[in-house]
């Protein structure tokens, strides 16, 4: 791996370990199980986000090739 990819997945750990430990602490001050906080933080931010996947093969020109 380069030296970027490395800087770039640690950056990656980093978050999601910054992510868990806010939703472990959510779900300590809540008393609820950490799974069912967690599954709402996905839901409530998948429900944010807009896909449109006719929209993006349009916009790339072409689908995703299957390796």
């Amino acid at each position: 791996m380069t030296a970027k990819n490395d800087d770039l997945r640690d950056a990656n750990l980093r978050v999601s370990r910054r992510v868990h430990n806010n939703l472990k602490t959510a779900a300590a001050l809540m008393g609820r199980p950490l799974y069912d906080v967690t599954s709402e933080a996905i839901d409530a931010y998948l429900s944010k986000l807009q896909i449109d996947p006719v929209a993006a093969i349009r916009r790339n020109g072409k689908s995703r090739k299957v390796p």
